[in-house]
């Protein structure tokens, strides 16, 4: 069902010291950097080889759900995206098997929502399910 790991989304308190670190210690590069203002994050993202990414996102507040994650956890992973064929059957599959979904609902996903397996059905981890391009 699962391809790969697409993009690891790290919860930081800095984007400029966490990418000045990757960037000095592993050799990353920062490709893009954005802001989306309706999550509450900013963004910054580097090539980790193939077409995997880790993007690292910044709380714009000391709101929201990034934010209460480095409040409780601390910086580290806070999300990731797995690759999947097609994401109505993995959808099917994965609800068959009892596993949690977050925004798997028609109407949800017809209004541009993503689709997250939730963390109490992975152990601590948000995944989201990506898609592989056609």
């Amino acid at each position: 069902m699962f391809n790969k790991v697409r993009v690891v989304h790290m919860a930081v308190n800095s984007i400029a010291e966490a990418t000045k670190d990757y960037e000095e210690r592993f050799g990353l590069k920062v490709t893009s950097r954005g802001e989306l203002a309706r999550e509450g994050i900013r963004t910054a993202v580097m090539p980790i080889g193939g077409n995997t990414v880790i993007e690292f996102i910044e709380p714009l507040s000391r709101e929201g759900a990034v934010a209460k994650f480095l409040q409780t956890r601390g910086e580290g992973v806070y999300m990731m995206g797995w690759e999947v064929d097609n994401l109505d059957s993995a959808i099917k599959e994965l609800q068959a098997k009892g596993v949690r979904l977050v925004n798997a609902e028609p109407e949800a996903r017809a209004k541009g929502a993503n689709v997250f397996i939730h963390l109490k059905s992975a152990h601590g981890l948000m995944i989201e399910l990506l898609e592989k391009p056609k």
